[in-house]
């Protein structure tokens, strides 16, 4: 498969291609992109959008100050690491491209926030795959929605963990494993079904990530470094 450096995908941003590189043509006079109306977002500063997709499943789109973007759409073939790309403005809209080739908009329509994603291959100058409204999300936790990478295994490969702002938590543990989360006391405590509790907070400028069994709040089984993907520059690859 073709790799996608973020140079790579900055120029594709930049020039408004699709995801082949190409730039999109309409096959008549009217079939210009649906999302090409210049209406624009009443904000479009970094922070968190909550969305559906096509199978009405719940998912999230963390927009980082530096450009990079992360979902949390665990229905893609990476599951719980969800996906990354870039963002960028477009006419007071918000354009993103992602590393699986999804082309994703979130625009105004009739008077509210919409998301339109187009899955890889698709013109933007056909009809989205799915279209669904778009919601801002605020509060305290903001700060913890989003992908984080977690342990290095044995393998060189991470553990990765995505908390949405549903309250759905999910991790790469045995393909996909599903759980709870809620801001307790300022830090992210995420529940797990097989009796696991892990807790998300800072610690002398940097997160980490502790782990207890069951009900145990003594010492932590686990304590290790954790990185909210996209706050740092990231190597995008399919």
């Amino acid at each position: 498969m073709m790799k996608f450096s973020p140079g790579l995908l900055l120029a594709l941003l930049m020039v408004g291609c699709g995801p082949s590189g190409q730039k999109a043509e309409p096959t008549r006079q009217s079939a210009q992109p649906e999302v090409s109306a210049k209406v624009a977002l009443p904000d479009v500063s970094p922070g968190v959008w909550t969305t559906r997709d096509e199978k009405g499943q719940p998912f999230d789109i963390v927009l980082f100050q530096n450009g990079q973007a992360v979902s949390t759409w665990v229905n893609g073939p990476a599951r719980a690491k969800g996906q990354r790309g870039f963002w960028r403005i477009v006419d007071g809209q918000i354009f993103l491209l992602f590393d699986d080739g999804w082309s994703d908009w979130i625009v105004m329509r009739d008077g509210e926030p919409v998301h339109k994603g187009f899955a890889p291959g698709l013109s933007l100058a056909e009809s989205p795959t799915n279209s669904s409204p778009a919601l801002r999300f605020d509060g305290d936790a903001v700060t913890f929605v989003g992908v984080w990478r977690l342990n290095r295994e044995p393998d060189g490969s991470y553990l990765y963990l995505s908390l949405q702002a549903n309250g759905a938590a999910y991790s790469t543990i045995n393909g996909i494993t599903d759980g709870r989360w809620e801001v307790v006391d300022g830090v992210a405590k995420v529940t797990w079904p097989d009796g696991w509790v892990d807790q998300l907070e800072r610690s002398g400028g940097s997160w980490q990530k502790q782990s207890w069994v069951g009900g145990d709040s003594g010492t932590p089984a686990d304590l290790t470094q954790a990185t909210r993907v996209g706050e740092t520059k990231f190597v995008v690859t399919p």
